[in-house]
């Protein structure tokens, strides 16, 4: 059996995760910053690098079926470290790229092997950390995303876009080292060690992953419902993210695309502010009723849609800066809260396929709405493109939020029995 996992051990655990994934995250966007460079000194079109970034997209596709179940069979932390060596070994060749296959090479190779580390680090994390300190933490993990995309525009910045070989390098070289550090200091714990019935129990979980129980999983409507909130988080970022320099600039709320770009800055703290905000609500909520995620995810998203309206109504770059902090806390919540919905609903032995499959749904419904904004905009206006955009996807979590109320509490019922049936 599992001896409980002492609070120095959770914090060394949790700081080496968030740095593998703040790493993971930059080494993502880390072509972004400096792409005008690469372009010019490998003699690029802006159809090569559409080409790259569609196949980053593919290779993370094809990956996210793969390691998923490998995850929920094999030791996490192997692959954790195996896939953190790997993807940063190819970050590091990619400042070797000396045209245009091997920069397409590279960046795919990247993006299939980091597709290993999210599903199998929250699923780790989880069995590591008693339940009443899983809401901090995977709001901590959650704010990586955040942190990961600054450092890799801080470090380009500090290091010079024109010196675009030198991040890569850098960053390479980093995740080998954090790689080396996870198979020394993370221990794999037991599948399912902090569950009530294993405790109560004293004994141990005897689940093993199967493709055919997880088809049936996927049939639960809480789950459909987590997955639907997790795209419209996901989306509502990832729009954020992309258009707001483009959007800045193109109605003279920024003066330069530099200001414009400097302008997500509050915007990142406040992604960082909500997503602490998110673990630290559920696991003080989570001891009054059960349904706190729903109530969690409906006040995101429901007041998330005014202060979306709000901000897209405003023509002062300041004003416009504090709007996004605003946007960002009120709607990041909810991505550590979907988390604490899957983990409630699925298995132990199904944790990683879960996040991954979410992660399959989220990628196609981003490709599809990165379409859908250019078309808009190049028929309307950016402006109604994005306010159509957030406001869809705000009502669609809205939805989803009211949905989880009819049917989380028997789903989790039903799962808690599941587990009591498989305690050995």
């Amino acid at each position: 059996m599992n001896r409980p996992a002492s609070s120095r051990y959770l914090f060394v655990l949790t700081t080496l995760l968030m740095l593998v994934s703040i790493i993971n995250i930059a080494d993502k966007e880390l072509l972004s910053p400096v792409v005008d460079a690469v372009k010019a000194d490998l003699n690029l079109t802006d159809t090569h690098i559409g080409t790259v970034h569609s196949a980053v997209f593919f290779a993370s596709f094809i990956g996210l079926f793969f390691w998923g179940p490998l995850s929920d069979k094999w030791v996490r932390k192997n692959i954790i470290v195996i896939g953190t060596i790997i993807w940063s070994a190819i970050t590091w060749m990619t400042a070797f790229a000396g045209n245009f296959p091997q920069l397409l090479l590279t960046r795919a190779g990247m993006s299939f092997a980091e597709g290993c580390f999210n599903p199998s680090s929250f699923a780790l994390i989880t069995d590591a950390a008693p339940k009443k300190k899983q809401g901090m933490l995977l709001g901590l993990m959650t704010l990586t995303y955040p942190i990961g995309a600054a450092v890799s525009l801080v470090a380009v910045s500090a290091i010079g876009a024109v010196n675009w070989r030198k991040p890569f390098v850098v960053f390479g070289i980093v995740g080998i080292i954090l790689g080396a550090l996870v198979w020394l200091f993370v221990r794999e714990p037991q599948r399912g060690a902090n569950e009530e019935a294993v405790q109560a129990r004293h004994s141990e979980y005897s689940g093993h992953f199967s493709l055919a129980e997880f088809f049936k999983i996927l049939k639960t409507r809480s789950l459909l419902f987590a997955f639907m909130l997790d795209t419209c988080q996901t989306a509502i970022n990832w729009c954020l993210a992309l258009w707001v320099p483009t959007y800045l600039t193109r109605y003279n709320i920024a003066p330069t695309a530099e200001t414009a770009a400097l302008a997500l800055l509050p915007g990142i703290v406040g992604f960082v502010l909500g997503a602490l905000a998110g673990g630290w609500l559920n696991d003080r909520l989570r001891t009054r009723t059960a349904l706190a995620p729903a109530w969690i995810t409906l006040t995101s998203m429901g007041v998330g849609a005014f202060a979306a309206i709000l901000m897209l109504n405003i023509f002062s770059l300041n004003l416009w800066m504090a709007s996004l902090f605003l946007v960002g806390f009120i709607t990041y919540p909810t991505m550590p809260t979907v988390n604490i919905i899957f983990f409630s609903i699925v298995p132990p032995e199904m944790k990683a396929s879960t996040i991954s499959t979410s992660n399959i749904i989220m990628n196609l419904v981003v490709a599809i709405m990165s379409y859908f904004i250019g078309r808009v905009s190049d028929a309307a206006g950016l402006r109604p493109a994005l306010l159509g955009v957030l406001l869809t996807f705000y009502g669609l979590g809205i939805l989803a939020s009211l949905g989880l109320f009819r049917t989380y509490g028997k789903d989790m019922e039903k799962r808690n029995e599941f587990v009591e049936a498989h305690v050995a």
